[in-house]
């Protein structure tokens, strides 16, 4: 148990702009993803002064929720994490999301997937079956696929820092350069570059020979994307023209899965 006597009054204005700058900080942290954040990227992001930031990351480091590397990069502790694990998740609430899933597969005729990132792996969580004969049932739901191996991972490989993004297809090259299926490292590179730029992922005969995708990570102001939507359908039927026509109604779904997850109670 740390000390606390000397700490401000939580209740009082000073106290509250405290934990309100805490709070950005870690934001911050997050967004950062795996390769940590410098106090200088911490101190220009949250517009806090870099002494502000040095005393709120000795206390957060003394607490065990920060943790400075050897390159003297801050990084989140596997104690957030655990705290985390008591709010309400996506996992145990499928069945709220599910209605804008299927919701999505009605209105393209197509497929839809719902997957989470699980370290460097897409979950897939649900699949919305669309009314079109030809159906692209590549993807179970429960399945995990490497995220350099799917549509739903390549956007959200897309959706995080540069440098993580960068070393986790790295190591999945170094690993098993089959994961890339008909990639390599530059195109897809290239390819995660374009979701970065535009927000949305679209590729046909990459993933699987015949299939084409269209993906969005679903919005987290918090830090990087975890939850992704993809829609999935035979090449013909999928080309760049159509990709944009349905553009509009997949960022609608990933902005309502958002509002719905937002709204989740214990």
């Amino acid at each position: 148990m740390h000390d606390r006597s000397d700490r401000s009054d939580l209740g009082s204005a000073g106290g509250a702009l405290v934990v309100a700058k805490t709070c950005a900080i870690l934001r911050e942290i997050a967004r950062a993803g795996g390769g940590g954040a410098r106090l200088a990227d911490l101190s220009r992001n949250t517009g806090l002064s870099r002494p502000s930031v040095h005393r709120i990351l000795a206390t957060l480091k003394v607490e065990d929720f920060v943790r400075q590397s050897a390159s003297r990069r801050y990084r989140l502790t596997p104690q957030v994490h655990e705290i985390g694990l008591s709010a309400p998740g996506v996992a145990g609430n499928l069945e709220a999301l599910r209605p804008v899933i299927q919701q999505l597969s009605d209105v393209s005729g197509d497929t839809v997937y719902l997957s989470m990132r699980s370290g460097t792996n897409a979950h897939y969580l649900m699949r919305g079956e669309g009314s079109y004969p030809i159906r692209t049932y590549v993807v179970k739901p429960f399945q995990v696929l490497p995220m350099v191996s799917c549509h739903s991972g390549r956007a959200l490989l897309g959706s995080m820092p540069r440098p993580e993004a960068d070393s986790i297809i790295a190591r999945a090259w170094f690993d098993d350069p089959g994961q890339f299926k008909a990639a390599t490292r530059d195109s897809l590179r290239e390819e995660i570059e374009f979701v970065r730029e535009n927000g949305y992922g679209w590729a046909r005969d990459v993933t699987f020979e015949g299939v084409a995708g269209l993906a969005r990570a679903v919005p987290n102001a918090n830090g990087p994307g975890y939850l992704a939507v993809t829609i999935s359908a035979v090449s013909p039927r999928l080309p760049l023209d159509r990709a944009r026509d349905l553009l509009p109604k997949l960022i609608e779904t990933t902005s309502r899965i958002r509002q719905i997850i937002d709204n989740l109670q214990i």
